[in-house]
């Protein structure tokens, strides 16, 4: 573990060091596990900058990729927006590197502590690292649009599931069961018990989910075979349906 933190402080250093000097950078920070205090032996490191408007991203990561060359020779480099992910020789089976830019102008910084944690600042030019002010009224109406949607079509959706179970298409069976069980039903839970994250999707369960209700969950979620299936199945929609009922009674947003 020891290893692992000094190399942890060795990546963020070389990239912080490289960014930081050049003008159209304005702030970096880190965010993802580390702003939640949580970061253990398998998380990755998130640094995050705030960049000029017209700043060229290809500049930005062509010098951040030279400090990284500086610690490990990168050996994969993948696009998932609104950053990229590195892989590091040295970094072993786990540690990756999430390197994202965010536009001066744009208001997609990811700095609302109730949603993202507290940001851990490596730098600040300005005061480009205050805590973002959630927009509840914005996320309230994201999430009942959803409600909405959820409601509408979760319980007529679960026919895909089932009529995969009766054909013995066991590969379809599972990814139904996931997409249209499994996926809503979590969202529900998160209006229900997390609405401020509503939309973090499988991320964070065992925090924001009290601990009863996670095991309930993870218990649903394990299935072997297609009887399993068909079993959680029933269970999982009549979850789904008493949350419905309960969101619309006691408002999501």
């Amino acid at each position: 573990m020891e290893i692992i933190e000094s190399l942890r402080s060795r990546i963020t250093s070389a990239i912080s060091n490289a960014l930081e000097p050049l003008p159209i950078v304005l702030a970096g920070w880190e965010g993802g596990s580390a702003a939640f205090g949580a970061v253990d032996g398998y998380s990755d490191i998130d640094l995050n900058f705030v960049v000029d408007d017209d700043a060229s991203s290809d500049l930005l990561y062509a010098r951040a990729e030279a400090s990284l060359e500086t610690v490990s020779p990168i050996t994969v480099s993948h696009f998932v927006p609104p950053g990229r992910y590195y892989k590091l020789k040295d970094s072993g089976e786990f540690l990756l590197v999430d390197l994202s830019f965010f536009r001066a102008g744009a208001t997609d910084r990811p700095l609302e502590v109730e949603r993202h944690g507290h940001a851990r600042p490596l730098f600040d030019k300005g005061d480009w690292l205050r805590p973002r002010p959630l927009d509840e009224v914005a996320l309230a109406a994201k999430r009942d649009k959803r409600y909405r949607e959820i409601r509408a079509w979760f319980v007529v959706s679960q026919s895909f599931v089932r009529k995969a179970v009766l054909r013995r298409q066991e590969v379809e069976a599972l990814t139904c069961f996931w997409a249209y069980t499994l996926r809503p039903l979590t969202e529900l839970l998160r209006m229900r018990y997390c609405p401020v994250r509503w939309d973090f999707g499988m991320r964070y369960l065992d925090r924001d989910l009290p601990s009863t209700v996670y095991v309930q969950l993870r218990d649903l979620t394990f299935v072997r075979d297609l009887g399993e299936i068909d079993a959680q199945l029933t269970a999982a929609t009549a979850w789904g349906v008493a949350l419905l009922r309960e969101l619309e009674v006691a408002p999501h947003s």
